[in-house]
């Protein structure tokens, strides 16, 4: 049996790669987790770019959803997050030999979106116009925060 000498620099080289490894696996698959981080499955998905902004009432999400209908998309809200789900279907079948470029991106997509801002879920609306998904929910009262008192110490 040998001695081997220990490099603690090589094992972390090792886990570099592997974790470099694991992180192209990952952006490559494209799919998208709950947390709307990308999975491992495989294949091509649809991302819909999303802007969330609050005025002085409610929180406002609008996400593009072009050559979707509101039938395609499903809308799930918390007092935190929205959950967007649908799927990007292709319009006819093309065989790929006669494209010359093809950047539309389709498949399934899930995209769970937090909110900067507590809501009341059961008052939000959604509305479907030219592609576009807005979402308007009213804010939620600010939560209290206990106010703190000085106490006496006895002697």
């Amino acid at each position: 049996m040998a001695i081997m000498r220990w490099e603690p620099l090589g094992e972390l080289e090792g886990m570099r790669r592997a974790m470099d490894r694991m992180f192209d696996q990952m952006i490559g698959g494209a799919g998208i987790s709950r947390l709307g981080l990308p999975s491992l499955e495989g294949g091509k998905t649809f991302l819909p770019s999303v802007e969330v902004y609050t005025t002085e009432n409610e929180v406002v999400v609008k996400a593009e959803l072009p050559g979707l209908e509101a039938k395609d998309v499903n809308v799930e809200i918390l007092e935190d997050h929205v959950m967007l789900t649908g799927e990007m279907k292709k319009e006819s079948e093309i065989k790929e030999d006669n494209y010359y470029r093809t950047e539309r991106q389709y498949g399934h997509f899930e995209r769970m979106i937090p909110l900067p801002e507590r809501v009341k879920d059961a008052e939000a609306k959604a509305q479907f116009k030219n592609g576009v998904l807005t979402i308007r929910a009213p804010l939620a009262e600010a939560m209290k925060k206990p106010q703190g008192r000085k106490l006496q110490i006895e002697e």
